[in-house]
Parts: C-alpha cells; structure tokens; sequence
C-alpha cells in the first residue's frame, strides 16, 4: 500500500492471525484472557493514554477481573485483538477501515466512545488567522492520522492544498509536534488533547477560531469506538456484557464532570493537564458519544479514499462490522436510537 503505516499493519495482523489464539484461551494462565480470579477469568481491556478513553481505562466491573493493557497506538490495539491477546479495546474507525483493504478480521464494534478529537495549534506570530494564510506555510502533523484526514480535508473544502499550496511536514509521533513548535521548525499543527493545551500553555501556540470552527468541513467527526473479538463476544457474553456495561456506567457519570474526567485522566496518567482538558471538553474538542452513527461512520473510508490514504472505499464492509446488540442491551435504547441506518 501507498502508506507505511497501513503496510505495516497489515503485515503485522496477517503474520499475527497465523497464530491467533482460540477463544478457549479465555481465562488461562499465560493464554490471550489471563488467569482465572476469585470473581471469574480475566478480560484483557487494550487502551492508548489517550484523554478521550478514559473512561473506558477507569472502569470497574462487577464479576470480571479486567486487566488494562497499554498501547502506543490504535494500530497496535487492532493487532492486539486480532491475534487475541486481549479482547476489547477503543480503536480508531479509520484504521479499521484501512485494515479492511485487504484484511478480514473477526472483530466487531460494540460501541462508540468518541467523536472530534482534533485540534488546530499555530505557533504565536505565525499571522496564521484565516484558512488563506495557511498558504505558503509548514505545517505538521502525523500522516494517516485522524487530525491529518480532517486538517487536510478542511484545507481542501477552503480552497487550500495541503500537499501543494503548503508545506506538509510528517511527523512519526504527536509529542514530536510540539517539540516542532516550540523550535519554530513549523508554522502549525495538528495534534488532540492534551497536547494542544500543552503548547497553548507553554506560550509556543495559539489557538485559530475561524480555522477550528472548521475542522470537520467535508471530512467526518466520528473519531473511534470500542471493538471486541468475536469469538470473546460469542463464546463469553456475560463477561462482554459486564464489561460494557461497566463502560456505559462510567462513561456517563464522567462525561457529566469535566473536571471529574480530567482528575481521573491524570491520575490514570501522571500528566498534569487538568485545566486544558476540562477546557477541552467544555468547547467539545473532545466529545464523548456512545452512539455508533452508520452514516458518518460509512464516511470514513470515503473521505480517505478521497486522499488516497486507503486503495479502496471499505464502508460497506465497515458498517458490517457495527453490532448494536450489547450496547442497546445495557443502555435500554433501540438500534435505531444507538445509530443504525442513520
């Protein structure tokens, strides 16, 4: 594939599903679903540090002994749950979509988790205020990323170019971002809380309100929801249920006190971002969401299409791949209310 980062994963879940681990693993000692404990087998639970998953990395189920597994990327997650070394985890619906140019995965999504996400930084005294002024101008971010997909996407729908009228710089990580900034190096970034707080902060960036306001013209909003193996799915419904149940419970009670997300975020963390996060939340930088909207979901793989980010439009097969059964169970709402069809 054009892109790096999905040749490698694609390279990693194939070689990886050639020795997947069965769903009779569940529960045993140094197999994909841990030990049996004293309230039943342990459920491995993947996450990246990421501020928008934190309520999923802070829930407490009752009857399951949930282990949380860190992550560096959702990539990484994806490859966790397909070779099933662990079971559920939040993960991007852009890298399923580009898992499923040429991969079948037995995985499922079981609900959303988050929307938006992405967040325009431009370093003090770049004259960066318009969509126009970003002609001419270095601007950063991760290629294949959900902030690059929506800043190039915004740029496109503004009359701009991202790869033509501005200089891309690719970065491998999003911390690099603001060491960038801070270098002058770039004129902008595109990056997520709380790392775009991090560099309002620091003094080195500020945020562009007409720019921002537009993040997500002719791109998507819906950033990643919680994905589950099949087999754990079907062969141990009790524990699923469990699990999201647990989610459900602790993503409504966060999502009601910002500040409450945020404390929890830190002390899951030790990054001591509590201030821009709550502002992150209050102005939907991050927005919580539940619902699995299929419409905007299908969106996804087009607008990467469009980019020629992935080979091909998988929204078929991605929509495919949204269960509404466990989440309308816990939560008491039709699938239809949850997002199917719409």
């Amino acid at each position: 594939m054009s892109k790096s980062w999905i040749w490698r994963l694609g390279v990693a879940v194939a070689l990886l599903t050639g020795i997947v681990v069965s769903a009779s693993a569940f529960g045993r000692p140094g197999a994909g679903g841990g030990a049996q404990g004293a309230s039943g087998p342990t459920v491995r639970i993947g996450w990246v540090p990421a501020a928008s998953w934190t309520p999923w990395a802070s829930l407490k189920a009752e009857g399951v002994n949930v282990e949380l597994v860190p992550f560096k990327s959702s990539n990484d997650s994806l490859t966790a749950l397909a070779n099933g070394s662990i079971q559920m985890a939040p993960v991007g619906y852009n890298n399923v979509a580009a898992l499923l140019t040429d991969s079948d995965p037995k995985i499922r999504f079981v609900s959303g988790i988050s929307e938006h996400g992405s967040v325009f930084i431009a370093r003090r005294g770049s004259g960066i205020t318009t969509w126009a002024d970003l002609k001419g101008k270095r601007i950063a971010s991760v290629r294949g990323s959900t902030q690059y997909v929506n800043l190039a996407t915004a740029m496109q729908n503004h009359g701009v170019d991202l790869n033509k009228d501005a200089t891309f710089v690719n970065m491998q990580g999003f911390s690099d971002l603001n060491f960038a900034l801070q270098r002058g190096d770039v004129d902008a970034i595109s990056t997520f809380p709380p790392l775009s707080g991090q560099a309002v902060a620091g003094g080195q960036g500020v945020e562009v309100p007409e720019i921002q306001a537009g993040m997500y013209d002719g791109s998507f909003t819906v950033a990643s929801g919680i994905l589950a193996a099949d087999d754990f799915l079907t062969d141990h419904p009790d524990q699923a249920e469990r699990v999201l149940r647990a989610f459900t419970t602790r993503f409504e009670e966060l999502s009601a006190d910002p500040e409450k997300w945020a404390r929890t975020y830190s002390a899951l963390t030790g990054v001591a971002e509590e201030k821009s996060l709550v502002d992150a939340l209050r102005k939907q930088y991050i927005k919580p969401a539940l619902r699995m909207d299929e419409k905007a979901i299908r969106s996804v793989p087009e607008v990467l299409t469009r980019l020629d980010i992935i080979k091909r439009d998988t929204g078929d097969e991605l929509a495919g791949r949204l269960d509404y059964t466990l989440l309308s169970k816990v939560t008491g709402r039709s699938a239809a209310e949850l997002g199917k069809g719409k």
